[in-house]
């Protein structure tokens, strides 16, 4: 079976986020909005095959667990579904 995940990967509410303190300040000398707060983060989309959805949350899971995020300083969370062969 075929399917398609989407892993997002976000830093702790808890841990600085100077890379997003560093784009707010940015978009404060490109535009006329106030920001109060902008935290960036990462999207990784993945198409796979694996033999059930059952298995697919399973390998994807452990997959964001070890690879995709830093359990120390970030939490994930995903999405899959199955697609149509086409």
């Amino acid at each position: 079976m075929k399917f398609k995940a989407k892993v997002y990967v976000r830093l702790r509410a808890a841990v600085d986020d100077s890379a997003g303190n560093a784009v707010r300040q940015a978009c404060g000398r490109l535009s006329d909005l106030d920001i109060e707060k902008l935290r960036l983060g990462k999207l990784i989309e993945i198409d796979f095959d694996a033999e059930d959805q059952k298995y697919a949350e399973k390998e994807i899971d452990r997959l964001s667990d070890r690879l995709f995020a830093n359990g120390v300083i970030e939490d994930y969370e995903y999405v899959v579904w199955e697609v149509s062969d086409n």
